[in-house]
């Protein structure tokens, strides 16, 4: 987990380029430093599930402890939710240009410090049908998912689950398709996300999505987000995958670029911001 922490502390740390985009880290309330607890809503339809708090520690979920990894999450939801407040955005992708960065990881962290707002419920969404993976940092059941419901196999009460953390509720991937861009491009999906959004104004919804470079999955769902943010690891995403990746998400709201799995200590030079253009500040140093 500290290297998800120093990671993410790279990303947030005083450059101007991640002020302009998200806002000064002085500008956070200092009340992110504490695990705030959010009233409670009583499910009634929405089936719950027990998660083991060794179940968390084992997946590196540690948003719901009060430890210095879990702070890095917080101060990264208070930026972001600046800027989801100021344009009105209530979907966010987390992406990466390829497989094994940790993104799954970082939605589910971040999806749970959403829903421990006091303002906020939150939805995480596991649209990642090729490779499904929130059943498994969960440790839960096999059973029916976004992908049954977007074939009519299953309807979407049937599907949630809230695993007692926070205001927050899942909606699992199912098993794998093979034919997950149509599904992803499908009315079904648009109709979906348009409902989801729509139902609950204080809800803010993250979707695990498919790494960019792997398939048409990702794009497919590009209209649908309001932002995205992107998840590179350090050492093994080259640079030109990082700036192929931003080119392909020139006509999205990217707000930020997250590096994980650093191999560093805590206190390395910021990482750069993509920047139209070469990408210059962002690339420079090779891998």
């Amino acid at each position: 987990m500290e290297k998800i922490a120093a990671a993410l502390q790279r990303t947030l740390r005083d450059n101007a380029h991640s002020e302009e985009l998200f806002g000064s880290l002085d500008q956070a309330p200092t009340r992110t430093s504490a695990v705030r607890v959010p009233e409670r809503i009583e499910y009634t339809t929405t089936r719950i599930v027990d998660i083991a708090p060794e179940v968390l520690e084992r997946h590196r979920v540690s948003v719901v402890s009060d430890d210095k990894n879990a702070d890095v999450f917080r101060m990264l939801r208070t930026q972001l939710l600046m800027q989801m407040r100021e344009n009105d955005w209530r979907t966010l992708a987390v992406t990466s240009p390829n497989k094994g960065a940790g993104k799954s990881t970082v939605a589910l962290n971040l999806a749970i410090s959403f829903a421990m707002e006091v303002d906020y419920t939150a939805l995480l969404v596991d649209a990642d049908l090729r490779d499904p993976d929130l059943r498994h940092l969960l440790e839960l059941d096999s059973g029916p998912g976004l992908a049954d419901y977007l074939v009519g196999a299953a309807p979407m009460e049937k599907l949630l689950i809230h695993p007692k953390i926070g205001n927050l509720v899942l909606l699992p991937g199912g098993a794998p398709v093979a034919n997950s861009s149509e599904l992803m491009r499908s009315p079904m999906m648009a109709e979906m996300i348009r409902e989801l959004r729509g139902r609950y104004p204080d809800r803010l919804i993250v979707f695990d999505v498919p790494p960019l470079l792997s398939g048409a999955d990702t794009l497919a769902l590009s209209d649908y987000m309001d932002a995205t943010m992107l998840l590179v690891e350090e050492r093994k995403t080259t640079r030109e995958d990082v700036e192929r990746s931003c080119q392909l998400l020139h006509n999205s709201n990217l707000v930020g670029v997250v590096l994980n799995k650093s191999r560093e200590l805590p206190e390395p030079d910021p990482i750069r911001w993509p920047e139209p253009g070469p990408l210059k500040r962002f690339l420079e140093g090779g891998r």
